[in-house]
């Protein structure tokens, strides 16, 4: 079953948190609970805030969602960076949402 996402409006302070956690991460200074808590919990947050309506019929539950997310790790750091637009990094998310991957982890 395709799902048909929206691209929500881009999130900035997350960006912002997540690519300061980073910058200490790379710097040798790892503030854990800060990165673990910004890579892990406010980006998939927010998107399942904005998608939940959509993925939880699909079989999605919070904790299927978090670990596909897992597999996009290096877009996620790549937008905080600046590197890739907003709305590449949600397409990137969709097509994983709507793979084979993101189909065996919702069933």
């Amino acid at each position: 079953m395709k799902l048909n996402l929206s691209t929500p409006k881009e999130p900035v302070e997350v960006k912002e948190q997540i690519k300061a956690s980073h910058q200490k991460y790379r710097s040798g200074s790892i503030d854990w609970a800060s990165l673990n808590v910004w890579f892990g919990n406010q980006l998939p947050k927010y998107l399942w805030k904005e998608w939940k309506d959509k993925l939880k019929p699909s079989g999605f539950t919070w904790q299927k969602f978090l670990k596909l997310l897992k597999y996009r790790t290096d877009k996620i750091i790549l937008w905080s960076q600046g590197k890739i637009a907003w709305k590449e990094l949600v397409k990137e998310i969709k097509e994983l949402i709507n793979s084979p991957l993101g189909e065996n982890i919702r069933k």
